[in-house]
């Protein structure tokens, strides 16, 4: 098996040393030292020689959503970049209008009404009036609302007289009409398979289609300098693509699927064999407590600023209790989506609980996005060995947006990586893509700056060092998934998973991290983005 030797001015290994040069052997690190004793080593390596880069483990993104963002891929993109007004989006949904087969629907994404309407969200009449003719609807860049025309509605079987599905809401005018906004489960219904135990309304493309654009989601990925990502919640028909594209040799990342809960059942009977170089493997099963931070909906002890509202809890407690119980007892790991206080201390009640019946050695149990704690919180996390994975991007990609929800004072205490890190909680590194920005390089810049889009602090006192938010998505990635012996470190039997930076990020000013150039990605001694 050949050799390769990689030199650069810095190689960061992130266990504390930084060798001139590393060897590697197939997929994995063999060995580290000085260029000249390594070369006399493996006379027949073939030598990369990155000059003055800086060369860091493999980003490992420990919470995001690939298999959704190759979806939207297909749909029609309603980002801010592209979406300024309501005019601008009505103009985007009659142009796909014009290429579709009538009566088939039209699905647009990364909607987000804070940034490109003013604040104001939109309704049924708005579609109506863009796209009367097809059944639409747009999803916000939460993931966890929408809106449906009245052709979308009617294809749904919703009608005024409709209730929600339990842990979902239908939003309504002051006539108590239907308005088209779905929330949670009453939008999964409609459109992802994996969040829902039934058939969806809207069918997905097919295995094929979805499989190639994964494919080309995955270079953008690898653009980023991402060599891991966990995909944060997988369900059946996302596991067929991943499954076929590990099969034919297609897949140059590795990915660490979050089985739903919802079909824990057919992933319990077909779990997949994993070896430590697998591009693909089950990592743990994921549920959910409450909504979305960044939609205002996380359930909470105090209201969202100017309501009565404390959020939306997904499950009731005892729900939540069994369903925590139920993975447990099996043996996985349970993943629960819980963004509020109220949300974070159900679901540690349930690990409570779960572990009192049914004691487990360190099973790792995780929570995800762990957005808003206290110092409780904190003890009883560290207590199970549990480990946050909080948004890393979220002060500098919507802080504006979240200070109005939370204020100032709540903001001091969320996405708390300073807290979590100090008190000695493990944190792994996270940007839930497509519902922020995926770039490692910007999460660091925000852990590290703690600056809004408006250019206030967002929580300063959780501000972190450039070492710490390199940690989150390199060590604190792998550990989250247990895989810390073979990934996050650049050392001998770890895993050949590298990015090659064009700067130096603990050089940089801290506001300019998010413009360090990735240069090249290596996956296993492989070179998968030049």
């Amino acid at each position: 098996m050949s050799v390769q030797i990689v030199t650069a001015r810095r190689i960061v290994t992130m266990d504390g040393t930084e060798p001139p040069a590393l060897a590697i052997r197939g997929e994995w690190i063999t060995a580290l030292g000085d260029p000249g004793d390594l070369r006399r080593e493996f006379p027949a390596a073939e030598v990369h020689d990155f000059g003055a880069a800086t060369v860091v483990p493999g980003f490992n993104d420990a919470h995001q959503h690939p298999s959704i963002c190759a979806a939207q891929s297909l749909q029609v993109e309603l980002s801010p970049a592209r979406i300024r007004s309501t005019a601008d989006l009505a103009e985007a949904l009659r142009d796909r209008a014009a290429r579709t087969a009538p009566g088939d629907w039209i699905i647009g994404c990364g909607y987000d009404p804070f940034r490109s309407n003013g604040g104001r969200d939109l309704t049924r009449a708005d579609l109506d009036a863009a796209c009367a003719e097809h059944p639409v609807l747009v999803v916000h860049v939460t993931l966890h609302a929408g809106v449906v025309n009245t052709r979308g509605l009617e294809r749904a079987g919703l009608a005024d007289a409709s209730t929600p599905p339990p842990g979902g809401q239908l939003g309504r005018d002051a006539a108590g009409r239907l308005d088209g906004v779905v929330h949670d489960q009453a939008l999964y219904d409609l459109a992802f398979p994996a969040f829902t135990p039934r058939p969806t309304v809207i069918k997905e493309p097919g295995t094929t289609e979805l499989a190639a654009a994964f494919a080309r989601h995955v270079r953008d990925l690898h653009a980023a300098g991402l060599t891991s990502v966990g995909d944060a919640l997988v369900g059946p028909a996302e596991w067929r693509v991943l499954r076929r594209l590990e099969q034919e040799d297609r897949l140059t990342l590795r990915v660490n699927a979050l089985a739903a809960y919802d079909h824990f059942d057919h992933f319990r009977a077909d779990p997949g064999a994993a070896t430590p170089q697998s591009r693909l493997r089950l990592g743990g099963v994921k549920t959910f407590a409450d909504g979305a931070v960044n939609g205002g909906t996380c359930l909470v002890e105090e209201p969202i600023e100017g309501t009565d509202s404390h959020g939306l809890a997904r499950v009731t407690a005892a729900e939540l209790t069994e369903i925590v119980r139920h993975v447990h007892h099996a043996g996985w790991r349970i993943c629960v989506h819980a963004n509020g206080d109220r949300a974070i201390r159900r679901v540690l009640d349930a690990v409570d609980h779960a572990q009192a019946e049914y004691p487990r050695r360190d099973p790792r149990h995780r929570i995800e996005h762990c957005s808003i704690i206290d110092d409780r919180i904190l003890t009883r996390m560290r207590h199970h060995g549990m480990v946050a994975v909080p948004f890393a991007n979220y002060a500098a990609a919507h802080g504006d947006k979240l200070t109005r929800y939370y204020g100032t004072r709540r903001v001091e205490r969320m996405f708390a990586h300073r807290a979590l890190l100090d008190a000695g909680v493990a944190v792994a590194g996270s940007s839930d893509h497509p519902c922020g920005p995926g770039e490692p390089l910007f999460a660091l810049q925000s852990c590290v700056t703690r600056r809004a889009p408006d250019g206030a602090l967002f929580g300063a006192s959780q501000r972190i060092t450039v070492q710490e938010a390199l940690a989150l998505y390199t060590t604190g990635s792998a550990y989250a998934s247990g895989e810390e012996t073979t990934k996050g470190r650049l050392a001998p039997g770890y895993l050949a998973d590298f990015t090659v930076l064009a700067g130096d990020p603990f050089a940089t000013d801290a506001e300019e991290l998010a413009r360090v150039p990735v240069r090249e990605t290596w996956v296993g001694g492989q070179r998968v983005w030049p």
